[in-house]
């Protein structure tokens, strides 16, 4: 993951470039789809997003998988949980701030019965007596590993995206990905607020995990940075 975004940043900001046109879509393949609501814990200081210290975590559901996963919707319901990550460097450049994450987190997708399993409840004020456990009460399908991870936070919206490499380690599917294709995927999703959000949240989240083909250098403008984190 580039870890020179603040001087990138601070750069485009002085040139005006956050209006630049965003990059054209690369060609990329989906591993699945999820929605959900992210929240600290521990959460040393409630009043800042992201303090040095603070555990990040995030629960929700899975409407697609795409292969080689493989999903039976019509019987299954599939939730995600990830854990293990902690805030240990937080900058702020104008509207922005960045926080890197030490881990390496844990994202993990549970298959579990529509008819005879668990509907997943956020409750409030996670984690509580029903978040993380009606997500995580399911088969553990595919277990990946979070590393690289950085949140961008943008204080005059209130919305963010983050992104970190991602690998796949464990699961009772793991044995459907070739060896070569365990490495180079990408977690990736935006944040917003929402009316919907529970008590105790901090997001509303919506995103991907892809495999992008292998590139020479990454985006150089603040609009392809935008699109990679889309």
């Amino acid at each position: 993951m580039n870890r020179s975004i603040p001087r990138l940043l601070v750069a485009l900001l002085a040139a005006g470039a956050l209006s630049a046109a965003p990059a054209p879509a690369q060609a990329q393949s989906l591993l699945f789809d999820y929605v959900g609501f992210d929240y600290e814990f521990p959460d040393l200081n409630g009043a800042v997003f992201g303090d040095i210290g603070d555990g990040y975590q995030g629960v929700g559901e899975v409407p697609a998988l795409f292969g080689p996963l493989v999903a039976n919707p019509a019987t299954y319901q599939y939730t995600y949980y990830f854990d293990g990550l902690t805030a240990s460097l937080r900058q702020t450049v104008g509207p922005f701030i960045i926080i890197d994450y030490s881990g390496p987190g844990t994202l993990t997708i549970y298959e579990d019965l529509i008819l005879g399993g668990t509907a997943a409840d956020y409750g409030t004020n996670p984690p509580n007596g029903v978040a993380p456990p009606t997500f995580v009460d399911g088969t553990a399908i595919l277990v990946g590993k979070l590393t690289n991870f950085r949140f961008l936070y943008n204080t005059t919206s209130n919305t963010g995206s983050f992104e970190a490499d991602f690998e796949a380690i464990g699961g009772t599917q793991l044995g459907n990905f070739p060896l070569n294709q365990r490495l180079g995927w990408t977690f990736a999703g935006t944040t917003g607020n929402s009316t919907t959000i529970p008590t105790g949240y901090d997001h509303q989240v919506d995103g991907q995990t892809f495999l992008n083909p292998p590139t020479a250098t990454r985006p150089g403008t603040w609009g392809g940075l935008k699109a990679r984190y889309r």
